[in-house]
């Protein structure tokens, strides 16, 4: 039962229940109250009164109506299932495709979607109750076939899709009837149903008969069904009169929107202005200054780290002095309130929302002359400090990438490097940011600005990807640390927590990486369009409605 401490919520419970109250009114006047969409969604399945007045009868969804338009930065480059983890795949794909899992907006607790329950019933094997009468938009059932062939196709060491830097131990899923799946992972893995949160379940038969249309066509199960895809416009989904949600009492949202469209555009006062005149309803990654010009301005802690990846192979920053100078050479708190108009000074890639978040570390000083001296100092030892560095940014990545960049490449030829910056198309970028150390050129030189989303809330994942030798995102390379990482992912609780800390640590001192801020997000939304942002960044159009 919804409850609310002023007694507004309660009388809005009786009213509905004495029939004074439709649903829709029921819905409008929650709203006003200040209720976020999910509450609103569980107050009207929670109020038999509200079906009055020729409304839907009580667990029946409103009809959804109306359209929301999202100003996006950046076009999507594929629609397949596993590029869910990426903040540019999420907005659109989390709406079309469910995963087992997902994570309750308010709490951040994982919370059922396909699967009801879950379990682990030894030290490798976790089992999962799925939910029943669940449909691909296409009409394909979802069963526990369906759910192990995704998971297994996703996580696949052989598709090697950019998710599985992700994945902790390998993993194969089973059905063990036609409603539970159990997922045996190589070693023990105590936080598989969050790795499983991370991916949507794609539809088996496209995948195996139709693969050409995978990245422009997706089929879920979700809310939304994907409608159209005009690159370079638009995207655009409509509600999924079949959703298992429209129902179910822990669909944890409500449909209530019919429409759904994202366009594309680079610039922040553009997506500001479209959500001030109307053109669209939601503005993402928003400027402050442009955000408070929009009618409502959302600002949300996130789990969005900026960061710089270094090129541990080049001949300059081979050299941890180097990887040292360059930290000192970035004023973070600076950056943080003069480019991104807030935020706080990072000192590793997560927040303290993950496990293994290492609370004694602090952010590396700014200090430009002790970086000119560790530069002197390796230049007279023989480094080629004189070897170019490239600071790159992948195009409409996040807000002012490219001033960033810009600073970075400055701040570092100030000390005595060689650098210069540059904004790379997405493919591009993609396609080299993707190369593990082991095959990246030592004249390449990259100094990646890229943000980093610790949705996982764990730091094996963060520390799988980039800390690690063999990680697919990974320029830097510590057998030593690969060592202490692999000790500390089969152990739980605290126990786990000060093992990946320690990693954490090990990392930190190394210079393995340029921590720079914990990243607040903008939102500009319509005056009458209600929603909450989220810590994982997901934009669920199931979580938002019109007042």
């Amino acid at each position: 039962m919804v409850r609310s401490n002023d007694g507004v919520i309660d009388r809005l419970i009786e009213d509905a229940a004495r029939g004074r109250l439709s649903r829709r009114d029921l819905a409008r006047r929650a709203a006003a109250a200040g209720l976020a969409a999910p509450a609103i969604a569980l107050l009207l399945r929670s109020t038999p009164g509200a079906a009055a007045q020729g409304s839907p009868a009580a667990g029946a969804a409103v009809e959804p109506t109306g359209k929301v338009v999202l100003a996006m930065t950046v076009e999507p480059d594929t629609l397949e299932n596993w590029r869910a983890y990426s903040t540019d795949g999420h907005p659109v794909i989390r709406n079309v495709q469910e995963a087992l899992l997902n994570r309750d907006p308010v709490t951040n607790e994982l919370v059922g979607e396909l699967a009801t329950a879950w379990e682990q019933t030894d030290e490798v094997t976790w089992r999962f109750t799925l939910r029943e009468g669940v449909t691909f938009h296409n009409g394909d059932p979802f069963n526990a076939e369906v759910a192990a062939f995704g998971i297994n196709y996703t996580w696949s060491p052989e598709n090697n899709f950019q998710i599985y830097q992700y994945v902790g131990p390998d993993m194969t899923a089973t059905a063990v009837d036609e409603y539970t799946v159990d997922v045996v992972t190589e070693a023990p893995d105590p936080i598989l149903p969050s790795r499983l949160y991370f991916s949507p379940i794609p539809n088996m038969i496209q995948v195996q008969e139709r693969p050409e249309t995978l990245p422009d066509q997706p089929i879920g199960t979700g809310p939304y069904r994907f409608v159209e895809w005009n690159r370079g416009q638009y995207i655009r989904l409509a509600a999924n009169p079949d959703w298992w949600g429209n129902t179910a009492d822990d669909a944890h949202g409500a449909v209530s929107i019919n429409e759904v469209e994202y366009v594309f555009r680079p610039e922040s006062a553009v997506r500001a202005a479209m959500v001030a005149t109307g053109e669209a309803q939601l503005g993402r990654f928003l400027s402050p200054e442009d955000c408070q010009t929009t009618p409502k301005c959302e600002t949300a802690s996130s789990v969005e780290t900026i960061f710089l990846r270094l090129d541990t192979m080049h001949p300059a920053m081979a050299d941890p002095r180097i990887r040292q100078a360059i930290g000192l050479a970035i004023d973070k708190q600076g950056v943080a309130d003069q480019l991104f108009g807030g935020g706080e000074a990072a000192s590793q890639l997560v927040g303290p929302s993950a496990t293994g978040y290492n609370e004694e570390l602090e952010p590396y000083p700014y200090d430009l002359e002790q970086a000119r001296a560790l530069v002197a100092e390796a230049a007279a030892d023989g480094v080629a400090v004189d070897a170019p560095i490239r600071v790159v940014t992948r195009q409409g990545i996040y807000l002012r990438n490219d001033e960033f960049a810009q600073y970075v490449a400055t701040q570092l030829s100030d000390i005595g490097l060689t650098a210069t910056s540059e904004v790379i198309e997405i493919a591009q970028y993609n396609e080299q940011y993707d190369i593990n150390y082991a095959d990246v050129p030592e004249d390449r030189g990259w100094i990646g600005t890229n943000p980093h989303g610790n949705e996982i809330m764990d730091v094996s994942s963060t520390a799988r990807a980039y800390y690690s030798c063999e990680g697919g995102s990974s320029t830097y390379c510590n057998p030593a640390l690969d060592e202490a990482l692999n000790a500390a992912i089969p152990l739980t609780g605290d126990e786990r927590a000060a093992a990946l800390a320690e990693v954490t640590r090990m990392y930190y001192e190394d210079y393995g990486s340029i921590p720079i801020l914990h990243m607040p997000l903008n939102y500009g939304l319509a005056a009458n369009l209600e929603w909450t942002p989220r810590l994982d960044g997901f934009m669920l159009v199931k979580e938002m409605s019109y007042s």
